[in-house]
């Protein structure tokens, strides 16, 4: 089940863009065992090094500020791509 919550939540993401295939790469994120977790997907935009991360079960405050639990996407910020393999990446300044 929860791999088609991730399917459904990439097909969301790219939704009303034409994205290159390949272009979107998720990888599952490990949760809680008897936590609240619930799927996370880490995704990576391979051509504009874009991060986000998906999860089932993110707080969420409504418009009306009621908060509640829902999937959603948190924007992580941008890579660059490295040097050599083990290098440590700062985030980028917006």
């Amino acid at each position: 089940m929860r791999t088609g919550w991730i399917l459904a939540g990439l097909l969301i993401f790219a939704n009303g863009a034409q994205a290159e295939d390949g272009r979107y790469q998720a990888l599952p994120l490990a949760g809680a065992e008897g936590g609240k977790g619930g799927g996370r997907a880490l995704i990576l935009d391979t051509r504009d090094c874009h991060v986000w991360i998906w999860s089932e079960n993110e707080l969420i405050t409504a418009p009306d500020g009621h908060r509640r639990y829902g999937t959603g996407f948190i924007y992580q910020g941008r890579l660059r791509p490295g040097n050599q393999a083990g290098e440590f990446i700062e985030q980028q300044a917006k």
